[in-house]
């Protein structure tokens, strides 16, 4: 898959704006991050744990704190700034590594009141109190700063999504950079049919009609054969300054905040740009689904754990001559624990559940993790992935804590093109993200973007497992090479697994001393 303007590694060279996607194996290089992509404010929020997880104290209420102004605000290991060649950098700089970032108006605490002045950062070099620097430039003691006005919420730390978000409804939808005024929008949104009386097609024709033969017909004013457009992020990109780029119906947005204007009602997005309110539809996440939380006090469910798909499910028992008989329907998403114990009759499998009835193997799918990685620490976390049973099992050491469902990468043997099966492998997370964008303008089903994914955690290149709001396909594949969760999911493991992300911070990369932790993705 395609990385638009992406890095490898944590992407945190300030000024720059990296963005990642799920990608397919095989198909290059590089790893994305859109660490830059959008701005957090506010004081810092206590992230709430995962399975099994253990949360650091916050740093004291009284010590000293200061804002981050820059998309993003980078966090190094030393005060010094990384050496983009290695064999001519100092002794000082060699060895230092950007730990994580901070968002425009995110909150840390600090050592001190005053910074460290240094000829590489005159302003000074902020030490955190959970570790890293800071420099002054990008990042303020005074909280009532003029850029801090620019910083949308903090994310919501204490529910499955980290922001509101919006679908864009209608090709050509255009993020301005300010709120227009009514000529602008009359000027800029001609020809887009969304709350419009007439017809899509009478006014697309209207407005090429009025554009006349100067030029070639805009791309979102094009039918493209009722299908979804494929056009490049060049393309998108906006035709005069106020227009930052134009949106294919499908684009996700992260919101902030709904305005009004004389020219009518505006989404503030998380990236500060504004969207006519009348082209967005405010989406909510498509399933409440949540795993096991096995060994929790009150649940009593073990390994395997079984998970109803099928939408016309029954519970099944057999007679004496050992006939199947249907009884009462099982909703999907029911989670059963099983036995282990199975009965296979006229060529159809059935489970045998912990409450007497047998689920029918077609209609759903159970966990079946390999085995523990040889060189597993005492009670080390890992996670095991299986793509065959789409399922997900977390262990502490040998101890099982949580079970789920997951959607993994759609694979497709007949068409390279469309194979985006999730690559297989011992891997770590090696960074994570409250958010990240994730887009693509070459995947084969169209362009997409969506804005400030949920809980993102890299392990292999710019594959990573992370929230999925936008569909309720989990225990089959769906994805375009990531491992999806629902949100629930994604942010219990998030809070759950190394590195740790200390307060404030928005994404952290794993070290030597704050580790990643290990997935194992299997078939």
């Amino acid at each position: 898959m395609l990385l638009h303007r992406a890095t490898l590694g944590l992407a945190l060279v300030v000024g720059a704006s990296a963005i990642a996607a799920c990608k397919k194996p095989g198909s290059g290089a590089g790893a994305g991050t859109s660490a830059a992509d959008a701005s957090v404010t506010s004081a810092p929020v206590a992230v709430v744990a995962g399975p099994g997880a253990t949360v650091s104290p916050p740093p004291p209420p009284n010590a000293p704190k200061v804002a981050a102004l820059s998309v993003p605000t980078p966090i190094l290991s030393a005060p010094e700034w990384p050496a983009k060649d290695p064999s001519k950098a100092s002794d000082e700089r060699l060895g230092v590594i950007r730990l994580g970032y901070l968002r425009r108006g995110q909150l840390v605490a600090v050592k001190s009141a005053e910074p460290t002045k240094k000829a590489n950062c005159p302003e000074g070099w902020w030490e955190l109190v959970e570790g890293g620097f800071v420099c002054g430039k990008y990042a303020t003691a005074d909280l009532s700063h003029k850029e801090l006005a620019k910083a949308p919420h903090a994310p919501y730390m204490d529910r499955p999504l980290p922001y509101e978000y919006g679908m864009n409804l209608t090709n050509g939808t255009p993020l301005y950079r300010r709120t227009p005024y009514r000529k602008e929008r009359n000027q800029f949104e001609k020809g887009l049919a969304v709350g419009k009386a007439k017809s899509a097609d009478d006014i697309k024709a209207e407005a090429r009609a009025e554009l006349g033969g100067d030029g070639e017909t805009p791309w979102y004013l094009k039918t493209h054969g009722g299908q979804k457009p494929t056009v490049s992020f060049d393309e998108l990109k906006g035709e005069v300054g106020l227009i930052e780029q134009r949106m294919v119906r499908g684009f996700y947005l992260a919101l902030d905040t709904k305005t009004s204007a004389y020219a009518g009602k505006f989404w503030r997005t998380t990236r500060g740009s504004f969207a006519p309110a009348d082209h967005i539809l405010v989406h909510k996440s498509v399933t409440e689904f949540e795993g096991v939380r096995i060994g929790a006090p009150g649940e009593s469910r073990k390994l395997p754990i079984g998970f109803v798909l099928g939408l016309h499910a029954k519970k099944f028992t057999f007679t004496d001559d050992k006939r199947a008989r249907r009884g009462d329907k099982i909703e999907r998403f029911t989670i059963v624990g099983l036995t282990g114990q199975k009965k296979v009759v006229d060529d159809e499998a059935y489970w045998e559940t912990t409450e007497g009835w047998y689920m029918r193997a077609v209609d759903g799918t159970r966990t079946n993790p390999g085995p523990a990685p040889k060189d597993l620490g005492p009670g080390e976390k890992w996670i095991d992935v299986n793509i065959t049973s789409e399922t997900l099992v977390a262990f502490e050491g040998d101890k099982p804590t949580y079970a789920t469902l997951i959607s993994s990468g759609r694979s497709n043997k007949d068409d390279p093109a469309k194979n985006y099966k999730t690559k297989t492998g011992n891997f770590r997370i090696r960074e994570k993200h409250i958010s990240t964008t994730m887009d693509d303008d070459g995947a084969s089903d169209g362009t997409y973007r969506i804005e400030d994914v949920p809980w993102v955690m890299y392990f292999e290149g710019s594959l990573a497992l992370h929230g999925a709001f936008w569909h309720s396909s989990f225990g089959k594949e769906r994805s375009h090479g990531c491992v999806n969760l629902t949100p629930f999911d994604a942010k219990n493991l998030f809070a759950w697994v190394g590195p740790r992300l200390p307060e404030g911070w928005h994404g952290v990369r794993g070290t030597q001393a704050n580790p990643g932790t290990r997935v194992i993705v299997h078939e």
